[in-house]
């Protein structure tokens, strides 16, 4: 297992802990894939007889051929409504004005791997049991990733006398419940699902996936870039890894640039070579020549790392420039996984990654694959960011028209996040005329009408988002508070901790804060130092820190939280006690601080966020509801993103499971 890195913001500025997966062993996964998907292709006659004995009637008559949904991350009503009012959004004013627009409530919280978590299975967190980006290892009082689980197990090898047991590497999703796509296969539904967020590990489906966030990078992380100057930086690198380039001559510099970790725990790595003679500088990696443009982000390269026997491969884009004293400067993306050699499993069926690979070249894989963090500390220009941006968004436009193509009949989904880190890096900006965020929502107009004007008279168009956005210029460090009030208590000595909650006294802490919106009590029989007595103390203890909460301020006696729910009041179902005991609801403009997401505690309880990362929607999710469009009229009064599964099943003539609490919104008398 890879050691744990910082989340990088959850890579691009979400923050939380990595992967910690093991790129190298998870290779042995991959090759297990492959022969399973041999196997299969050997016997596809027979599954396919078998499958057609099986197949289930539809219980309806399904209202749609094929079912397109388009979902563009965070794209905000407030916006839309604005650009539609002012003749800037031409084609989804014409989905508004012939079929539906609606305003589409999120969940609690509006965060995105819990809304897309949603989407998919049509039930609330406390079904599916994904509540943030993180979750809480309660025994430990470590933040770990909610949805993926990584680690080895014994498993059986070898035939009997000669059975043993060896450890195993292994990969799990933990998200819970069944996506809706899955219980199409019962019927014989097709789906292509491209880059749906939370769908890693992919699961089998009657089609094709290719995963979308969580994604790790080859070093096991959630993404981190690489910078290469000659003179060490004086400031640490959140999100990010430094490198000395030794001087060779007068324009040559050398470095090693660190990948995969081994099996003994240290990172294999690759030498590389950097000559800036001329107006084009020459990068060498592996014997292969990459020219730079000084100051341009190059295309994909790809890497290749050995370990022990093993080659595992990757792609990294590259871009130089000079700090003040004309030294050069490199700067390397996180190392994506290669889609055509893919040392873990990112699609399926496994080779789906290679298929989009030979039709347009390498492309990102990583889950999160915009790079927020280098932004945030100056290592690239917010021109180098938006061209990276815009890339992945060619990127996906490809593979989301080929699917378009390619399948007639069933299920297409398509995910586009480039409306959400855009956003995330210029709120401050505006959405005016001439904005990064006015360009996005325009280019996201003309793909809603370019994928309209590729759809036939039977297709139904969906186009939403799982959230909207709004301003985050405050940080609330939520531990410091409760270390203020009472609730939280450090060791002799300590005033500050820096993440991990190193130095807390958990025998006198009674509550504890982690990710973007929770607060979790120190529960006797569930925490490993649990003080608190579940049952009427809880409760009592609960309602006390809420009713505080709701009286923060700001300097100017404004108040900064705008509602706190009790986990039993906003989720229901079997994974309720995996979530955090209180949700807070902040207002428009303030967020978790940084370091608290991941068990810090700094020294104000209310500061300014000095971060590029400006906006957001990690608030109260009354205040950032998400966007919905269709080409066909449908019943919008209390619409949620609950309701999208069961309305994709009605359309396409299957009833909606019992436990799905969605609704369709499909009416008896829907029509184009």
């Amino acid at each position: 297992m890879i050691a744990l890195l910082l989340f990088a913001g959850c890579a691009t500025a979400y923050v939380g802990p990595g992967a910690g997966f093991g790129i190298v062993t998870s290779f042995l996964v991959f090759l297990n894939a492959i022969f399973v998907s041999l196997l299969s292709a050997l016997i596809w006659p027979v599954t396919m007889l078998i499958k057609l004995l099986r197949r289930r009637r539809r219980e309806y008559v399904r209202t749609a051929k094929r079912v397109v949904i388009l979902g563009l991350d965070g794209l905000s009503p407030d916006i839309t409504e604005k650009m539609m009012a002012d003749g800037k959004m031409p084609f989804l004013k014409k989905l508004s004005d012939e079929g539906t627009f609606s305003r589409l409530s999120t969940t609690c919280p509006g965060i995105s791997p819990v809304a897309w978590s949603s989407f998919q299975t049509g039930v609330n967190p406390g079904k599916h049991g994904i509540f943030d980006f993180l979750a809480p290892d309660r025994k430990r009082y470590l933040a770990k990733l909610s949805s993926v689980q990584t680690g080895t197990a014994p498993s059986a090898a070898g035939l009997a006398p000669f059975r043993r047991t060896v450890m195993r590497p292994f990969v799990k999703l933990l998200r819970k419940s069944t996506p809706f796509w899955t219980l199409l296969k019962r019927y014989g539904i097709r789906s292509t699902v491209l880059r749906v967020p939370i769908t890693y590990p992919p699961e089998p489906l009657d089609g094709h996936l290719l995963s979308g966030m969580c994604v790790p990078d080859l070093r096991g992380t959630q993404g981190s870039y690489t910078i290469f100057t000659e003179d060490e930086p004086g400031h640490s690198i959140t999100g990010g890894l430094w490198r000395r380039l030794q001087k060779l001559d007068e324009n040559r510099w050398s470095a090693e640039l660190p990948g995969p970790e081994n099996t003994d725990g240290e990172h294999a790595a690759v030498k590389l070579e950097l000559d800036t003679r001329g107006e084009t500088a020459v990068l060498t990696i592996n014997e292969g020549n990459l020219k730079l443009e000084k100051g341009l982000l190059s295309d994909w390269f790809e890497v290749c790392f050995r370990s022990g026997r093993r080659k595992v491969r990757g792609i990294s884009k590259f871009c130089l420039t000079k700090d003040s004293e004309g030294k050069p400067v490199l700067y390397s993306t996180a190392l994506h996984v290669d889609p055509y050699f893919p040392s873990i499993p990112i699609s399926h069926p496994v080779h789906y990654s290679r298929y989009l690979a030979g039709l347009y070249g390498p492309y990102a894989t990583m889950g999160l694959a915009e790079d927020t963090w280098a932004l945030n500390n100056g290592a690239i220009s917010e021109e180098t960011f938006l061209k990276q941006a815009w890339s992945i968004y060619d990127e996906r436009k490809k593979m989301f028209f080929d699917a378009l193509e390619r399948t007639a009949d069933g299920l297409i989904v398509c995910v586009f996040d480039t409306s959400d880190r855009i956003q995330h890096m210029f709120w401050d900006n505006g959405s005016g005329e001439g904005s990064p965020i006015n360009e996005m929502y325009t280019t996201m107009d003309s793909l809603i009408g370019e994928t309209a004007e590729k759809l036939g008279r039977n297709d139904m168009l969906i186009v939403m988002s799982d959230h909207g956005f709004t301003s985050f210029h405050t940080c609330i460090d939520f531990n410091r508070w409760l270390l203020e009030n009472d609730y939280l208590f450090l060791e002799d000595g300590v005033e500050t901790v820096e993440t991990s909650f190193k130095g807390v006294d958990w025998s006198r802490t009674k509550a504890w804060s982690m990710g973007l919106a929770g607060i979790m009590l120190n529960l006797r029989g569930r925490c490993g130092n649990g003080i608190v007595e579940p049952g009427n103390d809880a409760s009592t203890l609960l309602s006390e820190i809420s009713g505080k909460l709701l009286k923060l301020e700001n300097s100017n006696g404004e108040r900064v939280i705008s509602s706190v729910y009790l986990s039993e009041n906003v989720y229901s179902g079997p994974y309720v006690s995996l979530g955090p005991d209180l949700v807070i609801g902040t207002e428009r403009g303030y967020r978790s601080g940084w370091s608290c997401v991941t068990g810090g505690i700094g020294k104000e309880i209310i500061y300014p966020n000095d971060r590029k990362w400006n906006g957001d929607h990690c608030h109260d999710h009354r205040l950032v509801p998400g966007t919905l469009a269709s080409n066909v009229k449908l019943n919008t009064e209390n619409t949620t993103i609950l309701d999208i599964a069961p309305t994709v099943l009605r359309a396409l003539g299957v009833a909606a499971p019992e436990y799905m609490e969605g609704k369709s919104l499909i009416g008896e008398g829907a029509h184009k």
